[in-house]
C-alpha cells in the first residue's frame, strides 16, 4: 500500500493547490465583479466609447417626481418619473453595469421630448438606491419587476403602455424580466445572451492587463491565462452562489424562450412583448454572436423580434453611429405620434427626436 500512498498523497496535495488557487482567484474577482458604488471612467477603455444624445431641456421641477420603492428582497431602489400632462406610454431607462442613471438623463429628455412619460431609476449597487453587492442581473431583474409595478401605478401612464430601453445590462436585465402584463415592448440595446461567456470574457482582460504590468517574463505565463480564467470562474462560481444563492449564469436565450406558448398566452388575452434589438456588429465588448443567439432563440419561441444592426465597433455605439435613424426606428417601436398630433395624444408638446443629420454622427 505504501506505492498507493506515493501516489495520491501527491494528487491529493496538487488538487488542495489547485482548489486553493481557484478560491482565491474567484474571490478577488467575485470582491471586484461585485463591489458597489463603482461608476466607470469615461476616460477609460472600460467605457466603450458610448455616445450619449446632445443636451435636451429636462421637464420643469413641477413635472419630476422622485419615487422610491423596494425590489422583492427588500433592497431599496431610487429613482425619478418624469411626467407628461396627460396620459402617455412609460418608458423605463435600464441603466448599465457601473454606468448608472445620472448618465441616461440625455437620453431621457430626448424621449420625453417626444410625448413619452420617463422613469429613471438605479439598480442595486449603483447610484442613489442601496450600495449592496451587483449581481449584473441575477438579482436585478428583482429590481425591474418593481421598477414596472412602480410606473404602472403613476396616473400618467396609459394603461399597458410601458416600454423598458435597456442597454448593455440593462438590456440583458429587460430580456430577463418574466412576463408581465404592463410591459408592452423591450428596446434592447446590446445585451448578453449569456452572462456566463462575458464574465469569462472579463476575468481574461483582467488577467491579461495583470500580466501586462509585470517585468518579468511573461510569455509562459501567458499560456496559462485560459487554465486561470476557467480556475477564476469556477472559484467565482462557488463564492457568488454561496453569498447570495444566485447563479453567475444569467441566460436571457433560454429566458427568452421560457415565455409562455402563444397558445397559452392567446388563451389569457396577452402575448409577450415584442423585442427591438439592436448591437454594433463590431462591438468588442459584447460580441456580435450575443445578438444572434438572441434572435434564434426568439425566433425559436416564435416571439416577435426587431433587429437593427451597425457597422460599429463601440459597445453601444449604434445611436452615435447613426442617432437619427436609431430614434425613428425607437419613435415606431413605440408608436408615439409625430409632432402636432391632437391635444389629448402623447405628443401634443412633442419636438422631433433629433435635429443631428447622419453625416454629423461619429464612425
Amino acid at each position: 500500500m505504501a506505492w498507493f500512498a506515493s501516489i495520491v498523497a501527491p494528487i491529493a496535495a496538487l488538487g488542495l493547490a489547485i482548489g486553493s488557487i481557484m478560491l482565491v482567484l474567484g474571490h478577488r474577482f467575485i470582491e471586484e465583479f461585485t463591489r458597489p458604488g463603482v461608476t466607470i471612467d469615461q476616460a477609460t477603455p472600460q467605457w466603450g466609447g458610448w455616445t450619449f444624445p446632445e443636451a435636451v431641456g429636462e421637464p420643469p421641477p413641477a413635472l419630476q417626481r422622485e419615487v422610491t420603492f423596494h425590489s422583492a428582497d427588500g433592497t431599496h431602489l431610487r429613482g425619478e418619473f418624469w411626467a407628461q400632462t396627460h396620459s402617455a406610454p412609460t418608458i423605463i431607462i435600464s441603466h448599465g453595469f457601473h454606468v448608472p442613471c445620472l448618465h441616461f438623463r440625455s437620453v431621457a429628455a430626448l424621449e420625453y421630448a417626444h410625448g413619452a412619460n420617463i422613469l429613471l431609476f438605479d439598480y442595486r449597487g449603483h447610484g442613489k438606491s442601496a450600495l449592496i453587492p451587483t449581481t449584473c442581473g441575477n438579482a436585478e431583474v428583482n429590481d425591474l419587476v418593481a421598477a414596472v409595478d412602480v410606473a404602472a401605478s403613476q396616473p400618467e401612464t396609459s394603461r399597458s403602455q410601458i416600454y423598458i430601453h435597456g442597454f448593455s445590462m440593462g438590456a440583458a436585465v429587460a430580456l430577463l424580466l418574466p412576463q408581465h402584463t404592463a410591459v408592452a415592448g423591450i428596446i434592447a440595446d446590446s445585451p448578453y445572451a449569456r452572462l456566463d461567456e462575458m464574465t469569462r470574457q472579463i476575468i481574461t482582460q483582467i488577467l491579461e492587463q495583470e500580466i501586462s504590468r509585470w517585468h518579468g517574463p511573461t510569455r509562459v505565463v501567458r499560456t496559462l491565462i485560459p487554465a486561470l480564467t476557467c480556475l477564476t470562474f469556477r472559484g467565482g462560481q462557488l463564492l457568488f452562489h454561496a453569498r447570495y444563492r444566485h447563479s453567475l449564469v444569467a441566460r436571457p436565450d433560454q429566458t427568452i424562450g421560457n415565455h409562455p406558448s402563444k397558445q397559452m398566452l392567446r388563451a389569457a388575452g396577452t402575448m409577450s412583448p415584442p423585442i427591438l434589438l439592436i448591437h454594433a456588429e463590431y462591438d468588442s465588448m459584447v460580441a456580435f454572436h450575443h445578438a444572434r443567439r438572441l434572435v434564434a432563440a426568439a425566433r425559436t419561441a416564435g416571439r416577435s423580434i426587431q433587429e437593427y444592426y451597425t457597422p460599429c465597433d463601440l459597445h453601444c455605439g449604434s445611436y452615435g453611429y447613426d442617432p437619427h435613424r436609431y430614434m425613428a426606428l425607437l419613435q415606431e417601436f413605440v408608436a408615439l405620434p409625430a409632432k402636432g398630433s391632437t391635444s389629448d395624444g402623447p405628443g401634443q408638446n412633442a419636438v422631433p427626436f433629433l435635429e443631428k443629420s447622419k453625416e454629423d454622427a461619429p464612425r
